[in-house]
């Protein structure tokens, strides 16, 4: 599981704690709460949340793109070693046509026992 990074954990952590503290005192002087005063608690609350939302969805996305970006490079480099190995595998044939044959009968006879059982 991918870890997130310090500077959004921080971010994340400080808001909470505020949106904490906040609700704490408000809780303390609730009695003399006016409607006014919750109701830009309550947006105030509106706002925090959808910045946390935020920054959770662009950590994600970004982690997203990295994983493609990773799983793209290694599709590349598994191409490019097989085309390697095709190329070699062709030198070979063609420079022992004989030796290249009997291998590939050997290994036909071989795969043709094991698939009889």
């Amino acid at each position: 599981m991918a870890q997130i990074p310090s500077a959004s954990t921080n971010k994340i952590e400080d808001t909470a704690n505020d949106l904490a503290d906040r609700i704490e005192a408000k809780a303390d002087s609730a009695g003399g709460a006016t409607t006014d005063d919750i109701q830009a608690d309550l947006e105030a609350l509106r706002r925090d949340i959808a910045a946390l939302t935020q920054t959770v969805a662009s950590f994600g996305s970004s982690k997203i793109r990295q994983a493609g970006e990773t799983s793209q490079q290694y599709v590349d480099s598994a191409r490019e070693g097989i085309a390697n190995v095709e190329e070699e595998l062709e030198a070979y044939v063609h420079q022992r046509p004989f030796q290249s044959l009997a291998i590939a009968a050997g290994v036909g006879y071989v795969l043709a026992l094991i698939t009889r059982r």
